[in-house]
């Protein structure tokens, strides 16, 4: 027996193709940014790069900062978006955690390859207590290895790798405190070496 499919059936399956090409072309533009994921879904863990790769941009209001220039204090490098969904949340959250930090943290927030009129038009609605760094050309994304957004990178008080993320993250929570407390607390490895040297 030859099984015949009525036109209709046919019909529909060509649909059904059209629209899992359309579904996988959606997929694949959408690896930037996680859309699906709570701002509490992420965890930080370890980061296992030797040296940080260096990190020079332009303030959206105000003079260039340098990563190099930030001294005895733990850092976070975040990457974003506006466009990006999980990206507005997560700001809140670094908001939040400036606002309350008293370990001297460094908040870091890098835009990646939008206009300046765009991020200033978002930030002016919600302003936020920490410098965002313009990465026009999208090279310092590139030399930090980021795949997608938003990412972030935490660096110790010597401007060590210590931890990331690649998923939203809710810096406010317990877990992401002590992380931060803990490197705020280690004395810096010229201390240490100073302190030896005296005894």
């Amino acid at each position: 027996m030859i099984a015949v499919t009525a036109p209709e059936f046919r019909g529909a399956h060509r649909l059904n193709a059209r629209l899992g090409l359309v579904r996988r072309i959606l997929l694949a533009g959408s690896w930037l940014c996680v859309v699906s994921a709570p701002a509490s879904a992420g965890e930080l863990e370890p980061w296992a790069a030797k040296t940080a790769p260096t990190l020079a941009l332009d303030r959206l209001d105000g003079p260039a900062i340098a990563l190099a220039g930030l001294h005895a204090r733990p850092v976070i490098v975040h990457f974003f978006a506006t466009w990006c969904a999980p990206c507005i949340e997560e700001m809140a959250s670094l908001d939040a955690l400036a606002a309350r930090a008293k370990d001297g943290t460094a908040i870091l927030a890098v835009n990646v390859g939008e206009v300046d009129a765009r991020v200033r038009a978002f930030f002016r609605d919600r302003p936020v207590a920490f410098p965002i760094l313009l990465d026009r050309d999208r090279a310092t994304m590139k030399a930090w290895n980021v795949e997608g957004l938003p990412t972030s990178f935490v660096l110790d008080r010597d401007l060590k790798p210590a931890l990331k993320t690649e998923e939203p993250l809710d810096w406010t929570s317990p877990a992401v405190a002590a992380a931060l407390a803990n490197l705020s607390f280690k004395r810096p490895k010229n201390n240490q070496r100073e302190e030896e040297t005296s005894q």
